[in-house]
């Protein structure tokens, strides 16, 4: 028995079909059950199938990724979960694998130009942890963040059983001055740029901007990331 665990486990971890670039860039694990992967929740196979979709992207798609240590891979094609936050490849057989090493940075690509960036790493705040992975919005002397949570749901309709759901539900922060800030009304963004706040204010009244918005939010955020810099300027003698 004490033979055949650390067998078995070598196996399952790092089989010999293994891409050997794959194998040395960082630690993998091949899943057991093959499967279509929307039944998997938290690494583990549940076989409760459901409607919608934890995928960030519904097929393997290029990526650069940043582990916590410093390297960077490319050359494969990943899928992220969001519900679990793991990313996804699969060797030359289609067998399904998952990255083990700790991801820093996601940056989904098309035609070699970032499309989506995927980061973790910031302060912990509500429910996240340090390794929980945010959508990054706008990037600058703010970052503008969205956090996506999805939670099971079920109902039983009389006659058809119990169905089951997958639903998202979003959050947005700006991480800056090392500090991350929900953003539920105008003035918690607003007041975290206290050197341009009336140009900003001014900004959000003259376009008709709306915080509930994704795209205007976008907006804001990069509008003030385009202001920071004029600081700087600034204070040089």
């Amino acid at each position: 028995m004490r033979v055949m665990i650390p067998f078995l486990f070598f196996f399952f971890i790092f089989p010999k079909c293994i891409d050997a670039q794959l194998a040395g860039a960082y630690n993998v694990y091949y899943f057991r059950f093959n499967m279509d992967p929307s039944y998997y929740s938290d690494g583990n196979f549940s076989g409760i199938p459901y409607e919608g979709s934890p995928w960030f992207n519904t097929s393997f798609i290029p990526a650069r990724i940043t582990l916590f240590d410093g390297e960077v891979i490319e050359g494969n094609q990943f899928k992220l979960n969001l519900y679990n936050s793991r990313l996804f490849t699969e060797d030359d057989k289609k067998q399904l694998i998952v990255l083990t090493s700790a991801v820093k940075r996601i940056e989904f690509l098309n035609e070699g130009k970032k499309a989506a960036v995927f980061q973790a790493g910031f302060p912990r705040v509500d429910k996240q942890k340090w390794n929980s992975f945010y959508q990054v919005l706008a990037e600058g002397n703010a970052k503008l963040l969205k956090y996506i949570n999805y939670t099971f749901t079920n109902s039983m309709m009389y006659g058809q059983g119990v169905s089951y759901k997958l639903e998202p539900q979003f959050y947005f922060y700006v991480f800056a001055n090392n500090k991350m800030h929900p953003i539920k009304k105008v003035d918690d963004l607003v007041l975290l740029f206290p050197d341009w706040i009336n140009e900003v204010k001014g900004y959000i009244n003259r376009e008709g901007l709306k915080i509930r918005k994704e795209t205007d939010l976008i907006k804001i955020v990069s509008f003030y990331n385009s202001l920071a810099p004029l600081n700087k300027k600034e204070e040089r003698p």
